[in-house]
């Protein structure tokens, strides 16, 4: 039996299944997973603006397009 595990684009928030995550990036020992491309590549430029600060997303959903 396949377990699976929702997680939450750090980037625009969207909640995905870590197995069919469109990337992933370690980042500080801990694996961060991405809706797609444009979302992993705002995050790998600039992870902290996303991690540690309690703010909102810094987008919507527009980025998953």
């Amino acid at each position: 039996m396949k377990t699976t595990t929702a997680v939450k684009d750090p980037v625009c928030g969207m909640d995905i299944e870590a197995a069919t995550a469109a990337g992933r990036t370690e980042y500080q020992g801990q694996t961060y997973y991405f809706c797609g491309a444009k979302c992993k590549q705002k995050f790998d430029l600039n992870p902290a603006q996303y991690l540690g600060t309690g703010a909102a997303p810094k987008s919507g959903h527009g980025c998953c397009g």
